[in-house]
């Protein structure tokens, strides 16, 4: 068998360790590796070395002794899989001819036992073929690494179009209300900064910064008869104007994505009270959801804090007074001493977003200037 034939083109650069104690061992090994293509070989006679070694180079297969007198080889294998974020496969090399050593070798992780003295061709061919297991599982690896990567580019571009669907229907809803672009702006964003302080859960104050821009998009189904009027609203009306939040419902529902499902939930839900006086449903405490909880508390606070054709705005003390007085009636009491201690955010998020229209005009108002 010619030895410079055993190995793949691809295979001759692979990066060998050999580690024996014994130096003629070493270079019997490394010679016929060398003889058979594979020049990227490397040699170490304290095992002691190997986990500094490992961890500045990369190793793609080590060729392992046992019987060492300063560090066993089983030890090192289990020091290796402990203390080295990517540890080398392990091909052993060993005059250790116990079957309890070869089954501890096997169980650490071994991909071949080869016990000395060996047929120098037999030893290029576990080499090459325990190469081949490594190559493969590096590709599957990138493989599955490149799904993963796919898998997360589409997952970010299905919540950026969820959150631009959400984003296009509150503006849809701020041409009928009496409610500004910038006050959806405001409240959800100061959703968010209530749900991270509430919780420290990232990713769910993200959804609800997020899912919180729809908690009104039910008003697109009411009549602008009673969504504009100017006066106290009758009691039919004061009905037809609480059906937004159902409307909101339906029309954000019969979805699986969690984004979707939240703003649905806000929609139907954010008009609920702590002492369970809310609407639609009367749902009391903490049957609440926590996301309308804190939208809640928001769209209380920033309606309060902005002028509106209606009335004056309300100044910051006046306003946390009524929501601290309407903790544990209308609001979550442990949600609300939560968003008066970071009241101040929430005023720093205002200044960033004003009101962008004279008066707190809605935009369909503006539009009828013209």
């Amino acid at each position: 068998m010619r030895q410079s034939m055993i190995f793949d083109e691809a295979l001759r650069e692979a990066r060998l360790l050999v580690v024996d104690d014994e130096e003629m061992n070493i270079r019997i090994v490394t010679a016929s590796l060398k003889k058979a293509g594979c020049f990227n070989v490397s040699a170490l006679t304290d095992p002691k070395e190997v986990i500094n070694w490992c961890s500045t180079h990369p190793v793609d297969l080590l060729l392992l002794d046992l019987n060492m007198p300063s560090l066993h080889g089983l030890e090192l294998m289990a020091i290796m899989q402990r203390d080295l974020e990517h540890p080398p496969q392990v091909v052993v090399l060993t005059a250790l001819t116990s079957t309890e050593d070869k089954m501890q070798a096997l169980e650490l992780g071994a991909l071949d036992y080869l016990m000395k003295p060996f047929d120098v061709n037999e030893l290029l061919l576990r080499v090459r073929n325990s190469l081949r297991l490594v190559a493969l599982s590096k590709e599957l690896k990138d493989e599955r690494d490149n799904l993963h990567l796919e898998v997360k580019r589409q997952t970010e571009q299905l919540e950026n179009t969820q959150s631009e669907i959400l984003y296009r229907l509150g503006r849809a809803a701020e041409y009928r209300d009496n409610e500004t672009g910038a006050h959806v702006v405001r409240m959800s964003k100061s959703c968010g900064a209530l749900a991270l302080a509430a919780t420290g859960d990232s990713e769910f104050a993200n959804q609800v910064q997020m899912a919180s821009q729809m908690h009104d998009v039910g008003k697109i189904g009411i009549p602008d008869g009673v969504l504009l009027k100017q006066g106290k609203l009758n009691d039919r009306e004061w009905d037809i104007m609480r059906s937004h939040a159902r409307i909101g419902y339906e029309i954000l529902s019969d979805t699986d994505t969690p984004l979707m499902h939240m703003a649905a939930q806000i929609a139907l839900t954010h008009h609920e009270r702590w002492d369970g006086k809310g609407y639609p449903n009367g749902l009391k405490g903490a049957d609440i959801p926590l996301e309308s909880r804190i939208v809640a508390l928001c769209d209380v606070y920033d309606a309060l804090r902005s002028e509106r054709p209606y009335k004056q705005p309300w100044s910051q003390e006046d306003t946390c007074k009524l929501i601290s007085e309407e903790a544990g009636n209308h609001f979550d009491p442990e949600l609300t001493e939560v968003f008066l201690s970071i009241v101040d955010s929430v005023e720093g998020i205002r200044q960033q977003h004003p009101d962008e229209l004279p008066n707190g005009e809605s935009r369909l108002e503006s539009l009828l200037h013209y």
